[in-house]
This record gives structure tokens, C-alpha cells and sequence, in this order.
């Protein structure tokens, strides 16, 4: 009922998003997309066309999603008659109320493009990068020197970071200070958090019988050794065969990848099996997952012999309460959910900016 008013209330002041896509998978962006266009309908324009995400996309481009594209590539979207056509003739009509940059690592040049139709009050930024550093002040754009003078995402843009660590600054200098005292520079006002999303369409509704301890596919090379028919590498060739993993085992083992955040999280929980997180105490706090608590929903371990100790003295009734509470901790972070807030957040800021005009 709460996702239908959400809907209800962006649909009928009639909004109209321009959601700016890349060519290559994007577990962010699209996650963020499929709860825009569950929110919209056609009313929200990707573009290009993402056809990676529509019932109608091909196999071969399936086939090359790193993952074998399950979750989020599995054919979430229809595949509805949208306008794409003239988009800069739009924007310069001020057609769109939103438009999103969903990489900007990525649409840099979209955004240099189209600069001087965007404004802090219509446009927000997406960083979904694994690195912790801003848009363009990473090595990729410092590395080139015909890079060095785009145009910076003043601090009056939103921007949504999902990395975000002490080092995210919109400026180079910070690097020159020892990393005791970055911790203490003030974070950017404009800067605000984010994470993956999973469609709520791949969330179960309860607990699903248990017939064994730990998931097949364990990612913590340490635990893998020890665990007989497990493998460290894709288990799986096909969604509906890991889903039926997780669902039929307690645990499932995710660590920090290239970034703190991993989709893996989000379905281990979505399948009503609790997360069980190596050294989860050392991710920042405003990185990317949000909200995972040991002993509540997830479990934080720190090798195998840490991770048997702790779930050894964990009761059935503590059992079923974590689980519980790690299908809530997917639907919140579900992707209406996750695009409704984005939007939420977006319309208090353009209160603000237009206040300030």
C-alpha cells in the first residue's frame, strides 16, 4: 500500500524524468531505473533505450551481463512505447522536471553537452563507481590532460555517492592531507548516500524452509576451504537454481568486493537468508550497504573459526528473528523504495533552491 501512494502522488502531478543511460551494466543506475519506471511508467525516458533491462532483449546481449545478469537482467521492464526522439529540443523546452545523470563517470560528456540546460533545481547526480572519489577529480580524468578543465558538478547539484569515504571531496587537495586528518574535512552539503536496490518482485514474503547451513556460492575464499560443495566461483547458470540455493540454506557468506557494496547482499537477504558479512565493522559509515546490524539482521565475522562461533550460539527463535529482519532489510532497500526516497530527497532540495532564488 505504501509503494501505491508513493506512485499515486509522483504520477498524478504528472512528472516527467529524463533518466540518462550508459552502455554497459550498471547495477546502480539500472536498479535505480526499474523502480523509477515501476514509479512512472512511461512518463520516465531512458535513454538511450536500455534494452538490457526489457522482456524483449536479446540473449546474446543477456549472455554478456557479468553475473549471467540474474536479478536485475532478467527482463524487469516492458518494453512500452516511450518518445526518445529530440531529446536536446526538450530539455531546452524544459519538457523534463528531473533529469538523472545515472553515471556521471560514464555521461561526463552528456553532461558537458547539455550543461547549460541543467540546473541544481532539475537535475540530480548518481556515483555508483567503486572508487570513493568524486566526478572529476579521480585519476581517470588527471591521467588526461584534455580532461583537466571540464566542467565541474557544482556543489548546488545533489549528489548521490555510493562509495563514500573520507576521501570523497570535490577538490584534489584533500590528498595532501594525512589520512587522520581527512577523516575531519567537513563532508560537501550536497553530497548525500546511496546503495544497490533489488526489484521487489525478487523478495520472498517469508521464511523459506531450511534444509541446510550455508549458501553454495561463498565468495570469502577462507570459508569456501573449509565448507564441502561449496565454490568461490558462479555456482549457478541460471537465476531460479541460486535463488532456490538461498532460500533452502540459513546462511549466505558476502564480503566487500571492488566496493563495499555488492548486489550479493541485498540477494542473500531478498531470499530469506541471513547475510553473513566478513569484517564488516571496517566499512565507513556513510558507504554503501546502509543499515545492516550484526546480530539483528547479518552476521559480522571475522574468519571461519569467528563466523562457527557465532552461528553456533545462535538459538532457532534468535534464528527466525534474524531472518525475519533480513527480508525487511531488503524491502527497504528494495527499488521503488530506493527510487522513491531519491525522489523524495530531490524535491525537498529543489524547495530549498527555489527558496534561495
Amino acid at each position: 500500500m505504501e509503494n501505491d501512494k508513493v506512485s499515486a502522488r509522483f504520477c498524478t502531478q504528472d512528472m516527467h524524468i529524463l533518466f540518462l543511460t550508459s552502455s554497459e551494466e550498471d547495477y546502480l543506475s539500472d536498479s535505480i531505473l526499474i523502480g523509477m519506471r515501476n514509479i512512472l511508467g512511461v512518463n520516465c525516458v531512458d535513454y538511450p533505450l536500455r534494452d538490457i533491462l526489457y522482456k524483449d532483449c536479446t540473449k546474446e546481449s543477456s549472455a554478456r551481463v557479468r553475473g549471467n545478469g540474474f536479478t536485475l537482467y532478467t527482463g524487469s521492464l516492458r518494453n512500452d512505447a516511450i518518445d526518445r526522439f529530440q531529446i536536446r529540443p526538450r530539455l531546452e523546452r524544459g519538457e523534463f522536471d528531473l533529469i538523472i545523470i545515472s553515471d556521471i563517470w560514464r555521461q561526463f560528456g552528456l553532461f558537458i553537452q547539455w550543461r547549460n540546460y541543467l540546473t541544481p533545481s532539475n537535475t540530480i547526480i548518481l556515483d555508483g563507481q567503486d572508487s570513493d572519489q568524486l566526478y572529476p577529480y579521480a585519476g581517470f580524468w588527471w591521467r588526461r590532460p584534455y580532461l583537466w578543465f571540464v566542467p565541474r558538478v557544482t556543489k548546488d547539484f545533489l549528489y548521490f555517492k555510493r562509495e563514500w569515504t573520507e576521501n570523497s571531496q570535490f577538490n584534489i587537495w584533500h590528498r595532501l592531507l594525512p589520512k587522520s586528518v581527512r577523516k575531519f574535512l567537513p563532508a560537501a552539503q550536497n553530497l548525500r548516500t546511496i546503495a544497490f536496490a533489488i526489484p521487489d518482485s525478487k523478495i520472498v514474503t517469508e521464511i523459506p524452509i531450511k534444509t541446510k547451513r550455508f549458501a553454495r556460492h561463498i565468495v570469502d575464499a577462507e570459508v569456501a576451504a573449509q565448507i564441502s560443495d561449496s565454490s568461490s566461483n558462479y555456482a549457478f547458470k541460471e537465476e531460479v537454481n541460486y535463488y532456490t540455493d538461498l532460500q533452502s540454506s540459513e546462511y549466505g557468506i558476502t564480503t566487500k568486493r571492488a566496493g563495499w557494496d555488492c548486489l550479493r547482499h541485498y540477494e542473500i537477504a531478498a531470499n530469506g537468508c541471513v547475510p553473513c558479512f566478513r569484517s564488516l565493522r571496517e566499512k565507513p559509515t556513510n558507504c554503501a550497504p546502509h543499515g545492516l546490524i550484526p546480530m539483528v539482521n547479518c552476521i559480522e565475522y571475522e574468519n571461519y573459526n569467528d563466523l562457527i562461533r557465532k552461528i553456533s550460539n545462535i538459538s532457532p527463535e534468535q534464528y527466525k528473528k534474524m531472518a525475519t529482519a533480513s527480508i525487511e532489510w531488503a524491502k527497504s532497500n528494495s527499488c521503488i523504495k530506493t527510487a522513491s526516497k531519491i525522489l523524495d530527497t530531490w524535491m525537498k532540495w529543489k524547495q530549498i533552491k527555489n527558496l534561495q532564488k
